[in-house]
């Protein structure tokens, strides 16, 4: 009898592990859908229309100094004096306005070239004061450098206006509503410029796509009218991971951080991806990114610039690999109005730069949690 009560047992045994394994075959692929579907689906965009009491973030404006050949050779004669070896000037040039490559450090292996890279840029870059002179916002005139605060770039030091990253505070500062209407920045330039147009989060860097950057020539005047698409987080989107979500906030670093910016940004975690590959390859970075008063990071002598030469297509390939997730807070900013640029030369001593808003936006895009856990539980249930 009583093997009759064992076999019994295992048939049954053998029965519930049967139809266990065929569920699970059903169960397991229907399981895995459902929590791919939700992470994938799990925040939505909506348009917004309901714009009496927004907001509107007016754009970082950065300005960066562009190379000037008789500035160069001006400015090398006072330094080095008049019979100079002119070879100089090319390595000083490239320094001062380094763009990743040196051709002419390897003549240091025959020249003695300056080792002072922090003297030189101190020499050969424009102070605030010297470059932009003039400034009105909303037609109040301010003191131009009071707002235009330097900010470190692959450009070298540049000076940006409503950037969170050069002023160090989360906090937008110059925004737009009813109350102030839509916002415009005037300056004048006293030298060939770059200006970039961003988002107040973002830094200019090299190669970037989707960011407005004009050259402006000295003497030239240039007239930017843009509008504005801002990107409001519902309060649930934070309680989210980053992966859920697909984007960081600006509290959310990055596990490459190495500190340069003080929040998160998809450019500035490009740029810091970048600085972390020259420090791998080459054990030393630009002296555009290794600032002594500012960060421990190593600088490189000209030894290292031709190290960096010599992997420059290989850190551009590689930068685009970069683990960088866009930012949650980037409005975005598109050109209605540009200003042809002026081919012929213009005798005046400096370039009048005009950006605005075209008026307050009438819409905006919301990201909302469209699917919460408990939606995933009830799917499962069911």
């Amino acid at each position: 009898m009583h093997w009759i009560s064992f076999l019994s047992l295992t048939l049954k045994g053998s029965l519930y592990l049967g139809t266990l394994y065929i569920s699970l075959t059903f169960i397991v692929p229907v399981t895995k859908s459902l929590v791919e579907s939700y992470f994938a689906t799990s925040v939505s965009f909506n348009l917004d229309t309901i714009y009496l009491n927004w907001n509107t973030s007016f754009p970082a404006i950065t300005v960066c100094e562009l190379y000037n050949s008789e500035k160069i050779w001006d400015t090398s004669d006072s330094l080095f004096g008049i019979e100079h070896d002119f070879h100089i000037d090319d390595f000083v040039g490239e320094i001062a306005f380094f763009r990743g490559i040196c051709t002419s450090c390897e003549m240091c292996e025959k020249v003695q070239c300056p080792d002072n890279f922090t003297q030189l840029l101190d020499v050969f870059r424009s102070k605030c004061h010297e470059l932009i002179v003039e400034c009105q916002y909303l037609n109040n005139i301010f003191d131009c450098c009071d707002q235009f605060l330097p900010i470190l770039t692959e450009y070298g030091v540049c000076y940006t206006f409503n950037s969170v990253q050069a002023r160090k505070v989360a906090q937008v500062q110059f925004k737009n509503n009813r109350m102030t209407g839509a916002g415009n920045l005037k300056f004048l330039a006293t030298a060939d410029i770059q200006v970039n147009v961003h988002a107040p989060i973002d830094v200019p860097y090299l190669f970037s796509e989707g960011m407005i950057r004009e050259t402006v020539l000295l003497g030239n005047n240039k007239e930017l009218i843009l509008n504005v698409i801002e990107v409001y987080n519902h309060e649930s989107v934070e309680e989210l991971n980053y992966e859920q979500r697909r984007c960081r906030y600006s509290h959310e670093h990055s596990e490459q951080r190495i500190g340069i910016y003080e929040f998160y940004s998809f450019s500035g975690c490009i740029v810091e991806c970048t600085v972390t590959l020259q420090l791998l390859y080459c054990n030393c970075t630009s002296h555009f990114m290794a600032v002594p008063s500012k960060n421990s990071l190593p600088m490189c002598d000209y030894q290292g610039l031709i190290c960096l030469t010599d992997i420059h297509d290989r850190l551009v390939a590689e930068r685009k690999s970069c683990d960088c997730m866009s930012s949650c807070e980037e409005p975005e900013y598109n050109i209605i109005y540009n200003t042809a640029d002026d081919k012929q030369d213009s005798e005046k001593d400096f370039s009048d730069i005009h950006v605005a808003l075209v008026e307050l936006p009438t819409q905006r895009y919301v990201r909302r949690v469209s699917k919460t856990f408990l939606d995933l539980l009830s799917k499962c249930k069911k």
